[in-house]
């Protein structure tokens, strides 16, 4: 230990923190006796960790003690008699669709009485530093073990490391003198708890050895401007880990404003418990294609006060140039329509402050059939002083975000090729009435990368959004997938999918993108979207800046992920049905004349359940080669879906009448699932001879 560190884990030890930290460090100690022992304290990420249940688990791997973390973010245990010390802390919550998000907490010595123990992100990087496998999940498991020690010198040292290592955020947030693991304080976005609104811990376990570790600086910053953060692993010495340069306490989130964020989602919560014609006064009961009220059709004060309006009253609401409506895929669409009474909106969390000062914010909503999904809202601070839905006030759609695909071929007995790829999908949904291509208002949209390259979408008839164009597709491939790096899925292949795949897909140079070099790129990545409009193809009509919530992960990473998986009956069927090695379009799976494809999974213990299912495919339009995209949205409770043909226009003919054209053949379909860190993971079933 150095001599900064040392001195302040000498003044940690002196400063009457022995309750927790304890005098010395030896084995294990019971903490029972004649009075019972109970720990209470704060389960938060600067939001409270709401829906969590927290476990206890002793030295000897027994779980003495749990409790549920309650809308304020405290949590209250009694531990059960003959409890050992040392003991892990572990907040737990799992969401309808399987996501999993945890915080990890310890208390090193016996106690007597009651004892303060906080469970945050910085507790959870106290606790990866003191793991062998730095994952702090396994930090239990590795204490009974023995191949992680826990006692007072241990945790006195790593609370040390990682003090000095927030040091300038401590500075600017006025929290130098707070004990992360013990200390006081409320989920209200003030004090401490505008510490950990202001940080994003990112811990990605990598080995049996390590973790990769991320420490981003959440602030204001101009447009396009990165945040700053930090990397290193949980191997990483004391003095080797980066410093955080200082930070300007006036460019952090305000404090405070955890507190409004999560007054908002109670207006939003009033809003949607209303009945649907109390909301609105053109309800759209059923929740039809034919709709078309908007944000005038919104009456109920309940529901108008969560929007910025003008000094008229007309609600000011724009998303990537979507404004709400009734129709499908628009924002808010379910204050219309009898679907969405009683959703929740809950778990709002702030993820960083855009250049104008808006700030966006991560949430979950749930419906009253057990629905869930996690999406993010921009917000703004109105006259009243309460946060209000403004959106991003973006004229065109967009958007990236981490993309990760299991690639497997179930036709003409290709599966030794299926492989794994990782990077990011850049989202840019083709909007139609213009002189582009298929009808597109867009000529192409130009994407810089945090690394500065280039890459170029443009829209292509039968798809509904943009694709990237490669060096053998100008005119566009078939995806705005940019794989960094694919992996087959059989160890014993090292070679490059890419060799393999020729299909029209993206892939970068892996030999840039290592696993190594994935794993440095930052969680918020800022990209760089330019506008072309098929009027003016030669002037940039708008520019707008997108942030990632997540870094791409490696392929080691990703192959620890579960993923929906097709029903293998689904799969029989596909496979007794395409076409065979002599018929062309081999591999592919003839739909002509179907009016829908039903689509039925499964979701393993840990997997994500799809809320999207899209199919890809091909027929002949007039004689000439086309090809075309359909999805559809599902709810995570659910496990079938049916995707029905949907004309996107402009010469757009793989529909007839409602079913897909006698020609359509099926090439390949996914099911699509995000997790609540904003990663997306997609099961993909490729029928097509490679």
């Amino acid at each position: 230990m150095n001599t900064t560190l040392r001195r302040l884990a000498l003044g940690i030890a002196s400063a009457g923190l022995l309750t927790i930290y304890g005098c010395g460090g030896g084995g294990a100690s019971s903490a029972s006796g004649s009075s019972s022992i109970s720990l209470s304290g704060m389960a938060a990420t600067g939001a409270a960790f709401t829906d969590a249940t927290v476990t206890v688990t002793d030295s000897r791997g027994t779980t003495v003690g749990t409790g549920t973390v309650g809308t304020d973010g405290t949590y209250s245990i009694t531990l059960t008699s003959g409890a050992v010390a040392p003991f892990v802390l572990t907040a737990t919550r799992t969401s309808a669709d399987g996501a999993v998000q945890s915080l990890v907490s310890v208390v090193p010595t016996a106690l007597t009485g009651a004892a303060t123990v906080n469970i945050t992100p910085v507790t959870s990087l106290i606790a990866s530093r003191l793991s062998s496998s730095g994952d702090p999940l396994k930090l239990a498991s590795e204490m009974v073990a023995g191949t992680s020690t826990i006692n007072a010198t241990t945790v006195a040292a790593k609370v040390a490391e990682v003090q000095t290592i927030l040091g300038p955020i401590l500075t600017a947030t006025g929290t130098t003198g707070s004990d992360p693991l013990t200390g006081s304080f409320a989920a209200d976005g003030t004090g401490y708890d505008r510490l950990l609104d202001s940080i994003k811990v990112t811990i990605t376990p990598a080995s049996a050895s390590a973790s990769n570790i991320e420490v981003a600086i959440k602030q204001q910053l101009t447009e396009g401007t990165a945040p700053t953060a930090i990397q290193f692993t949980s191997a990483t010495a004391a003095a080797s880990v980066p410093a955080i340069p200082a930070v300007n306490s006036a460019t952090l989130i305000a404090s405070g404003t955890s507190a409004l964020i999560a007054q908002h989602l109670t207006q939003l919560n009033t809003c949607f418990a209303l009945p649907t014609a109390t909301r609105v006064n053109n309800p759209n009961p059923s929740g039809g294609a034919v709709a078309t009220a908007s944000s005038t059709n919104i009456t109920a004060t309940a529901c108008r006060d969560a929007f910025i309006q003008d000094g008229g009253g007309a609600i000011l609401f724009k998303t990537s140039g979507n404004v709400i409506s009734a129709k499908s895929g628009k924002p808010f669409r379910g204050i219309f329509f009898d679907g969405g009474t009683g959703v929740v909106f809950s778990q709002g969390a702030y993820e960083f402050t855009r250049g104008n000062g808006d700030i966006v914010v991560s949430y979950k909503s749930k419906t009253t059939a057990g629905n869930e999904s996690f999406e993010t809202f921009a917000l703004r601070k109105d006259v009243d002083g309460k946060l209000k839905q403004i959106g991003n006030q973006y004229d065109y759609p967009g958007g990236v975000s981490a993309y990760h695909q299991n690639r497997q071929f179930i036709t003409l007995g290709q599966s030794a090729f299926n492989y794994y790829s990782t990077g990011y999908n850049l989202g840019v949904d083709d909007v139609t009435g213009g002189a582009g291509v298929g009808g597109s208002i867009f000529d192409h949209v130009t994407v810089t990368t945090p690394r500065g390259n280039t890459l170029t979408l443009v829209p292509k008839t039968g798809y509904s959004y943009l694709t990237l164009v490669t060096g053998a597709y100008p005119l566009g491939s078939g995806t705005s997938f940019v794989r960094l790096r694919s992996e087959y899925i059989d160890a014993g292949n090292a070679a490059d999918p890419a060799i393999k795949d020729t299909a029209a897909l993206f892939f970068a140079d892996r030999t840039v993108f290592t696993n190594t070099y994935i794993a440095t790129i930052p969680a918020q990545s800022v990209w760089k979207f330019e506008y072309y409009l098929a009027g003016a193809p030669g002037v940039v009509a708008a520019t707008q800046y997108y942030k990632t919530r997540a870094r791409a992960l490696t392929i080691p990473e990703l192959k620890t992920k579960g993923m929906a998986t097709l029903a293998s009956a689904d799969i029989a069927t596909i496979q007794t049905n395409a076409n065979g090695a002599g018929v062309p379009p081999a591999g592919q799976l003839p739909i002509g004349n179907a009016t829908s494809v039903p689509i039925n999974y499964l979701v393993a213990a840990g997997a994500l359940p799809p809320t999207s299912l899209t199919i890809w495919g091909g027929y002949s339009n007039a004689g000439t080669p086309a090809n075309f995209t359909d999805s559809a949205t599902v709810g995570s409770a659910v496990r079938t879906g049916s995707v029905l043909c949907t004309s996107t226009g402009g010469g757009d003919t793989h529909c007839s009448g409602g079913a897909y054209a006698a020609s359509a053949a099926l090439n390949g379909l996914h099911l699509w699932a995000r997790d609540p860190q904003g990663l997306e993971f997609a099961s993909f079933y490729a029928m097509y001879s490679l």
